[in-house]
């Protein structure tokens, strides 16, 4: 009965206040109802606000309000504490009452959103505790400005606070903002020198900032400090792969898939690894552990479909390379597994016979039924013999005519392919008589290695390789034991001893590469003519294959060399005028991209320095208009007046000159020959590349 007519006690103040009734009455019956239920201190209150003028109408409303609460009717208390927002929206006590009533109706937004205003308008209600509770509330609000400020107040209060760093951080990595968050940090680990995640976010600022070193070393303290981090575990076994530091990150990447067993990334490094260890069997367990957690990451495949080769199961290797090219919209972006799948197909052809071979793709569990059709096999054969795999092009065309008998153009496709096959196999064959007839024709070890190479047989291609550039005169090659796959450089030594003899082992010598694959010119460089320990070679590649690093490492100069990963066009506009000796231009082969390279390293190139064009005679088939020699000659008859032909065979040198004040014509100098044997001898031409 006495919440009944409480209940009709606070509404009459409430029509009072908006309709202008007699006020004073309705609280002075208010404050004796009040009295009557023993709640003395509210109806000492409303007794007073009897005799007051109504100048204070934003207290009374949160009066209301409260009254309200105690009644537990919710929304006709958030009423009256809106009400009371709307005299005075700078009242704090009304702010910090609707976040309680919010609260108890568990409805979390609305609830931070009150109790910060009500901390921003009167600090003092909450402690430093408080503050980072609010911080961390916001944070998952992902209202991260709100937090920042939260966690700054902790700290004002208290400057030893050192979570409320720690959060900061955090909250400043989420806005990128680096440096505030770097610093954050590194308060942190003052003020607690045992605090592991504030070691790990220095790791993750480092690693954004490609400081691969200094990550590292943060991601080795925060699992020192504590040993079962699962995620620093991953990370540092990342960054050490990332430095092809093999020995450490085996560890690290076992205690990582063991601390992140749901985690396909971490096994797949695991798996990545023990390649690199070769442990075949446990890395076929690790990359099939991945592909289980995560069956559509196309490189995972890729690993395992490498051990399957190695341990010469050419149809199950075969299979995961089918698989990967089967994840949906990531076929285009695999054209390092098709060389693979082509060696694996090859092989499997070979031992089982190429009608057998057909026959089992046409039933082959390999194939996702949506698959066995005539697009696909035709794609699939397209791709392959692009990648001059032809005798799996010839399987996959074949099941392309299976489906349609009557399909002229694919028949006629599949003949080619076995054309090429042959005149591959009569080719490779040749080579090989002729070693044995000319065991001194370094060019012929060139050219069969590169061929075997495309074929997928990397081992015999290497081996090759190291023997031809032993027989050029590159000797130290032999005890360094440089592994290259193809040579598409040495057939060019004879003309660079020549021409960049003025810079062989001179100090402060910097010459800039665009373009280095697995690292064989960079190589020669470093054995042969930046050998003072000031000189320097620039790289600039796309992305630097393994065995860039591994060649490069083995010269005994890499501190000398540094590598700069992307775009060429967009890393030369950022380089400083006229600080190169030489330049090597031998990067993307398209015209207009050769072009615009010149003139981007133009500016970069000394007076009086070398530039050299790889590639002025190849012509690709496959992008006609776009022949490498336009490219040059365009950027040559742009820079006419500036430089002088030094030298024009397979490859183009220009010696930059000084910019007349007068325009003179195109000066060419005498072109010193390449020093091929004999017409007698078989051409050493160099082979054209894929």
């Amino acid at each position: 009965m006495l919440a009944i007519q409480l209940d009709n006690a606070i509404t009459a103040c409430e029509v009072a206040l908006t309709q202008g009734g007699d006020f004073s009455d309705a609280c002075r019956t208010l404050g004796s109802l009040l009295q009557s239920m023993g709640w003395f201190r509210e109806a000492i209150i409303w007794h007073s606000r009897s005799l007051e003028p109504q100048t204070k109408l934003a207290e009374i409303y949160a009066g209301v309000g409260s009254l309200w609460v105690k009644q537990r009717h919710w929304q006709r208390a958030i009423a009256a504490y809106q009400q009371a927002l709307q005299y005075d929206a700078h009242y704090a006590e009304a702010h910090r009452s609707l976040a309680g009533i919010y609260a108890q109706l568990g409805q979390r937004d609305e609830e931070i959103a009150y109790r910060y205003r009500a901390v921003i308008l009167n600090p003092n209600w909450a402690t430093p505790s408080n503050q980072l509770t609010l911080g961390n509330a916001l944070i998952q609000m992902a209202k991260t400005e709100q937090a920042i400020d939260c966690y700054q107040r902790a700290i004002k209060l208290c400057p030893d606070f050192y979570e409320a760093f720690y959060n900061l951080a955090v909250a400043e990595i989420s806005q990128q903002h680096w440096q505030a968050a770097k610093d954050a940090f590194q308060q942190a680990l003052k003020l607690n020198p045992d605090h592991a995640e504030s070691h790990y976010g220095l790791g993750k600022i480092a690693e954004q900032a490609e400081q691969l070193k200094t990550a590292a070393t943060h991601y080795w303290k925060t699992i020192q400090l504590n040993p079962e981090f699962a995620v620093a575990y991953f990370n540092l076994g990342e960054i050490l792969l990332k430095l092809r530091y093999w020995e450490k990150a085996l560890p690290i990447c076992y205690k990582a898939a063991q601390l992140n067993p749901q985690l396909s990334w971490a096994h797949h490094n695991l798996g990545y690894t023990l390649i690199k260890h070769q442990k075949w069997q446990v890395a076929f367990g690790a990359l099939y552990r991945a592909i289980k957690l995560n069956p559509d990451f196309p490189w995972t495949y890729y690993h395992l479909g490498q051990v399957l080769l190695h341990q010469k199961h050419w149809e199950k290797a075969a299979a995961v390379f089918l698989a990967a090219l089967q994840i949906p919209h990531v076929q285009t972006d695999l054209v390092a597994i098709y060389p693979r799948l082509g060696y694996a197909l090859r092989r499997q052809a070979r031992q089982s016979g190429l009608k057998q071979t057909i026959q089992f793709y046409r039933q082959s569990r390999a194939l996702k039924s949506e698959n066995r059709n005539f697009e696909f096999y035709k794609q699939l054969g397209d791709r392959l013999f692009q990648f001059k795999q032809f005798t799996g092009a010839v399987i996959f065309y074949s099941l392309a005519v299976l489906q349609q008998p009557n399909h002229a153009a694919i028949r006629a496709q599949v003949q080619q392919a076995l054309t090429e096959q042959q005149r591959l196999d009569q080719e490779i064959a040749e080579h090989r008589r002729e070693i044995q007839q000319h065991p001194d024709y370094h060019w012929l070890y060139s050219h069969l290695g590169n061929l075997l190479a495309d074929q997928g047989e990397l081992e015999a291609a290497t081996e090759l390789h190291q023997n031809a550039i032993v027989m050029r005169g590159w000797q130290c090659a032999a005890s360094r034991n440089y592994q290259f796959t193809h040579d598409w450089f040495t057939h060019n030594v004879s003309t660079w001893e020549v021409h960049l003899k003025p810079f062989a082992h001179y100090p402060k010598v910097h010459a800039l590469e665009i373009g280095s694959f697995e690292g064989m010119s960079a190589c020669w460089l470093l054995d042969h003519v930046l050998t003072h320990p000031l000189a320097k070679l620039t790289c600039i590649d796309l992305f630097f294959q393994e065995s860039f690093e591994a060649n490069v490492k083995q010269t005994g100069a890499a501190q000398k060399l540094i590598r700069l990963t992307g775009d060429s066009h967009q890393i030369l506009a950022t380089l400083p005028s006229a600080s190169y000796d030489f330049i090597y231009i031998d990067g993307c082969h398209l015209a207009h991209h050769v072009q615009q390279d010149a003139a981007l390293a133009w500016r970069l190139l000394k007076v009086g320095g070398l530039m050299v064009f790889d590639d002025y005679e190849w012509i690709d088939p496959s992008h006609p208009g776009q022949e490498t020699y336009r490219g040059i000659d365009a950027f040559l008859d742009s820079a006419q007046h500036q430089l002088a032909i030094v030298y024009q065979g397979y490859q183009v040198i220009v010696r930059k000159l000084k910019i007349p004040t007068q325009p003179i014509k195109k000066t060419v100098e005498k072109p010193v020959k390449t020093l091929y044997p004999s017409s007698s001898n078989p051409s050493p031409a160099p082979v054209a590349r894929v």
